[in-house]
C-alpha cells in the first residue's frame, strides 16, 4: 500500500512539476542566450 500511496504522490508531483521545469529549462536558457550575446556585443 505504501509504494502504490508513493507513486500516487510522484505522479501528482510530476504533473504540477513538467509546466515549471520547462518554464524554468526556457528562463535558463534565455538567460544563457542574453549573456552570450552581451559577451560577445562587448567584446567588439
Amino acid at each position: 500500500m505504501s509504494d502504490q500511496v508513493a507513486r500516487e504522490v510522484v505522479v501528482v508531483s510530476d504533473d504540477s512539476d513538467n509546466v515549471v521545469d520547462a518554464i524554468a529549462a526556457v528562463a535558463l536558457v534565455a538567460i544563457f542566450v542574453a549573456t552570450c550575446v552581451f559577451w560577445v556585443a562587448s567584446q567588439g
